[in-house]
């Protein structure tokens, strides 16, 4: 195995269909979270993202994060603003999930390395500054509250990402004698 997976699978109709169930999946989850928003809130979309990249490799995981994003703030939306840099961080997301989970063996260190990516680069660096963009808010004053709580995040979707891909993992769906649709 390499470190990181730069090829997505043949588009087929059997790759829309998942990726179209993924992207259902995506916006599901996404609205479903633990917590009071003033503290800290776990969202489960991470599960959907990290089984799209697992399926769909990294090209085809940043356009379904797109597409998801997209329906997410205008079909399902929830009244808040629609905004093209949370697109961008989706499909950025996205080709992070592929590039490390697609054909890769699912190992605890992986998925540590993994999320730490995601949650600096998109978590920390990019929804940071879209925050200050949207808002003028002080980028230090946002990184000294969202810092604590994408460390705890953290730790916490790593471990269950880590027990989530490995139980799909031994489902062996990919190939074709176990279609799973």
């Amino acid at each position: 195995m390499t470190l990181l997976s730069w090829k997505s699978p043949k588009l087929t109709a059997r790759t829309i269909a998942m990726a179209a169930i993924l992207i259902a999946m995506q916006i599901v989850l996404s609205k479903l979270s633990i917590g009071p928003d003033n503290l800290v809130k776990f969202s489960f979309g991470f599960i959907a993202t990290m089984l799209m990249g697992y399926y769909l490799g990294p090209w085809l995981t940043g356009v379904a994060m797109a597409i998801s994003d997209i329906l997410t703030n205008s079909v399902f939306s929830t009244g808040g603003n629609f905004f093209i840099g949370f697109t961008f961080s989706a499909i950025i997301s996205g080709i992070i999930a592929g590039a490390f989970l697609y054909n890769q063996e699912i190992t605890l260190r992986r998925l540590f390395i993994y999320e730490f990516v995601q949650t600096l680069v998109t978590n920390i660096f990019f929804t940071t500054l879209w925050i200050h963009i949207m808002y003028k808010a002080p980028i230090m004053a946002l990184l000294t509250v969202r810092v604590p709580k994408n460390i705890l995040t953290w730790i916490v979707y790593s471990i269950v990402g880590f027990l989530v891909l490995r139980a799909v993992s031994r489902l062996n769906l990919r190939s074709n004698d176990n279609c799973w649709f």
